[in-house]
């Protein structure tokens, strides 16, 4: 699985930062960024639609693995150099659900992020996760506008 490919709401803002993060990252696999629902998603991967919605985070390896939502999101960290062991940690059960916020975490404060690796504690790890607010996915515009 050399390259991923990264489906993401481009008219979200937030997504769209946690992309362009994402793609300033080191990586050990290759990963390309396509708008969900653009027409090269439509494309690359015909009947998507019926799995996922253009607001779900997809992943797509080039062996056709398909990763949504928080399990997309560990494809994700899972690809970079830095952030690999984070994919191993964040796949407990109990940090599952909490995968978006950690996401969104380790764009913003890597030095937080090396203290919760010190610590190796799920349940403290959850606490400080739950404590984090996710900006909701605001598309630009109308519903019109993307209909063109």
């Amino acid at each position: 699985m050399p390259k991923l490919y990264v489906l993401y709401d481009a008219r979200c803002d937030l997504c769209d930062r946690l992309k362009n993060w994402l793609l300033e990252q080191r990586c050990w696999l290759e990963m390309e960024t396509i708008p969900a629902g653009s027409e090269l998603a439509r494309q690359m991967f015909p009947g998507l639609e019926r799995i996922a919605s253009s607001d779900d985070l997809v992943v797509i390896s080039d062996d056709g693995s398909v990763y949504l939502n928080n399990h997309a999101w560990i494809m994700c960290l899972y690809a970079l150099e830095e952030y690999r062991s984070w994919s191993y940690r964040l796949a407990h059960p109990l940090l599952l659900p909490l995968v978006r916020q950690a996401f969104t975490s380790l764009s913003k404060n890597r030095y937080t992020i090396s203290r919760w690796l010190g610590t190796g504690n799920p349940e403290n790890i959850a606490k400080e996760l739950r404590q984090i607010t996710l900006e909701p996915c605001q598309p630009e515009g109308t519903v019109s506008d993307y209909l063109r």
